[in-house]
């Protein structure tokens, strides 16, 4: 990852699905955000964004809650005023997405915009029906259905599939699902949540903040006391090497895993294609409608505003909080020496918690380290091919039997 980042939440946490894992639903509340961005808002955002950045590349990233509850007007307007100040850099788009929007005008625009589409869905009816919902009940029709309308529009998407303890059951049954449904872009996300104290229960939280990153001195970290439906390190593990195991044999270069692609990336020596596992954070924020500025999504919480787009520059605001970031310097003794640390660096910082150790742990270690030493002689086998000049899927090939090949130099 290079320069700054942004996850814009511009209807905040209002979302038209109620799915009982999502942490961002609550921030109505504890924020105080629950209006749409308003046009001077946007246009001192985008402003900012682009001026801020010092690469020539500049990618948007538009979240919620639910994004398109603004309305195609709204998206318009944005690519009007990126235009507007982009000067000579290259700006790219992002929207996340429930689907339940869309339609043959949004498609349209996402096309002719290039706007690259993720999508929320977990897997099969049978598996997802019981945490992602509308009003209580199975949003999986039409969740596929606006998939099948961004492949028959040739619109780039991708998809997101959270993971719970109970999906960790069937990666087979997942993986196999993605596949006969021609979905080529995917990445796993963990759903991590503990029991918030008591505290944070009497201002309407469901789940616990888990400041690591906080501009409150005086926030005191709990133990980690997973929610029901929390997935399980080991178990995690085990989905991510039996999906890898499948992928590995039939689908290299056809399939695009971004766990997997993360993973190959950190082991040729290149920076981390997304935040979790890079080596450092804090340049990855939210913004929320009313142009407030957190250290993330993750952890959007009062106690963590370090900003607003209308008063402070990204850059000022990355400047004046690069100490609190400092991802690294906060690692266990566990993690400084483990053998896979150069492609996992701890994980995401919002997961570690207390450990009996009295250092705080990210609660997947056991789960990163299964998988990440599950899979490291299939990266060795992708690097060389690279470094020789071939595809990484020859690594399916080798799979059969050895496979002998010419240095490209000759």
């Amino acid at each position: 990852m290079s320069g700054l980042h942004t996850t814009v939440k511009v209807v905040g946490s209002k979302c038209n699905y109620d799915c009982e894992y999502c942490f961002y639903l609550e921030k109505d509340t504890l924020l105080k955000s629950n209006k749409s961005m308003q046009q001077d808002t946007l246009e001192a955002y985008v402003r900012n964004y682009i001026n801020s950045q010092n690469t020539p590349e500049v990618e948007f990233a538009w979240h919620g809650g639910e994004p398109t509850l603004v309305g195609l007007n709204f998206f318009e307007k944005a690519v009007e005023y990126q235009r507007k100040y982009a000067g000579q850099k290259v700006i790219k788009n992002t929207i996340q997405t429930n689907g339940s929007k869309l339609n043959n005008d949004w498609c349209r625009f996402f096309r002719e915009n290039n706007f690259l589409v993720g999508i929320s869905l977990d897997g099969p009816e049978w598996l997802q029906a019981k945490y992602r919902t509308k009003q209580g009940k199975s949003a999986f029709n039409e969740i596929l259905s606006a998939i099948k309308l961004l492949q028959k529009m040739n619109v780039q998407y991708n998809v997101l599939a959270c993971v719970t303890k109970e999906y960790c059951q069937h990666g087979e049954e997942i993986y196999t699902f993605f596949r006969k449904h021609k979905i080529k872009h995917i990445q796993f996300s963990p759903v991590v949540e503990s029991l918030p104290s008591k505290g944070e229960q009497s201002r309407g939280q469901h789940f616990a903040s888990n400041l690591i990153f906080s501009t409150a001195k005086s926030y005191q970290q709990d133990k980690y006391n997973p929610l029901s439906w929390a997935v399980d390190a080991k178990e995690y593990g085990k989905f991510l090497v039996d999906i890898f195991n499948l992928w590995i044999k039939e689908d290299v270069g056809k399939v695009f895993i971004l766990n997997f692609e993360q993973a190959l990336t950190q082991y040729i020596g290149n920076p981390s294609p997304n935040c979790i596992h890079a080596k450092n954070c804090g340049s990855s924020y939210a913004v929320e409608a009313n142009g407030d500025v957190y250290f993330c999504d993750h952890v959007a919480y009062p106690e963590s505003k370090i900003g607003n787009v209308m008063t402070s520059s990204f850059q000022d605001i990355a400047s004046n909080n690069k100490d609190i970031f400092n991802k690294e310097s906060r690692l266990s003794e566990r993690c400084k020496k483990c053998n896979v640390r150069q492609l996992c660096n701890g994980g995401c910082p919002k997961h570690r918690y207390l450990a009996d150790t009295g250092e705080y742990e990210n609660v997947l270690c056991d789960g990163y380290f299964h998988f990440f030493n599950s899979i490291q002689k299939y990266l060795h086998a992708m690097t060389q091919l690279l470094a020789n000049g071939y595809p990484a899927s020859y690594v399916m090939q080798a799979l059969n039997g050895p496979l002998i090949l010419k240095s490209s130099n000759n």
